[in-house]
């Protein structure tokens, strides 16, 4: 028990700090943002490609992060921003398009169609009692955690946090105040990409990176998300953590190939007792 739940504090906090990145958008943007996965997939095989070329997984990590966010400062100028006026649903087809557009891109492209890993090593294994683990695993839950604290210091007492909490409650609003909205949504997309590159990379790193993560991952980044109270940024942490638990702690009892399917139906659930998501209150209203 003790080690699944070790397990699923692992899968929890990738998934945290994941879903927080697409909800930032969703806040800020009031969209989802389907390619999110795919950006994750970035991220993975750009770590990847750098632990590849014998850099060490700490500054492949680095890269792969900036690269992606990056990434995403381009895609929003090229697609998403002339889209802005155009209305939520339009922003979201795009998306999808997006998505689509990169996976086949992907497909095209990248040598490691298949099944890749990491070539790392995540040192020795320790053991206490019932708990297995090693240093790379307590790292990767250090490097997630650390990513959830900046985020809510990067919110809450920064002068740019402040910004994007005004452009995210009534934008036109901050705008007449000297807001500059572009300013602050440029550095949302670069924020919420370079989480979804850190997340690829952590995936990667601990499991195996292939051309279907980001599908596989943006339905539970979803889940996550409806669980959590769409737009609800503190919600979709704790609601990332609590999956995780769940999707690990669950194949005690059940076929892991079985897993996504109790998610879900937990996610039905919800949504028929409590469609605003476990944690309703928005992040701008616990804050002002």
């Amino acid at each position: 028990m003790i080690q699944y739940i070790f397990f699923g504090l692992l899968t929890g906090s990738i998934l945290a700090i994941s879903a927080s990145g697409f909800a930032l958008i969703r806040q800020v943007e009031g969209f989802l943002n389907i390619a999110h996965g795919q950006y994750m997939l970035i991220g993975a095989i750009v770590g990847l490609s750098f632990t590849q070329l014998g850099f060490n997984i700490f500054f492949a990590g680095i890269f792969a992060t900036l690269i992606v966010g990056l990434f995403g400062m381009l895609m929003s100028w090229i697609v998403f921003e002339p889209l802005r006026g155009k209305g939520h649903l339009a922003q979201f087809f795009s998306s999808i398009g997006v998505a689509f557009v990169l996976y086949g891109f992907i497909l095209a492209t990248w040598t490691g169609s298949g099944i890749k890993v990491y070539p790392i090593n995540f040192g020795k294994s320790f053991n206490f009692g019932f708990l297995n683990f090693t240093l790379g695993e307590v790292y990767v839950i250090a490097i997630a955690w650390s990513c959830m604290l900046f985020l809510h210091l990067f919110l809450t007492k920064t002068s740019i946090g402040l910004w994007i909490r005004a452009v995210a409650n009534n934008a036109t609003l901050a705008k007449t105040r000297g807001v500059n909205s572009s300013f602050v949504l440029y550095i949302v997309w670069f924020v919420s990409s370079a989480f979804a590159g850190i997340s690829g990379v952590l995936v990667g790193a601990l499991g195996s990176v292939h051309s279907e993560l980001g599908w596989q991952y943006i339905l539970t980044i979803l889940a996550v998300s409806v669980m959590g109270g769409v737009g609800n940024l503190y919600g979709v942490l704790a609601s990332g953590l609590i999956l995780g638990l769940v999707i690990d702690l669950s194949s005690l009892f059940i076929p892991s190939k079985y897993g996504m399917a109790l998610v879900f139906s937990v996610i039905i659930l919800i949504l028929l007792f409590r469609p605003q998501g476990l944690f309703s209150s928005r992040l701008q209203q616990r804050e002002s």
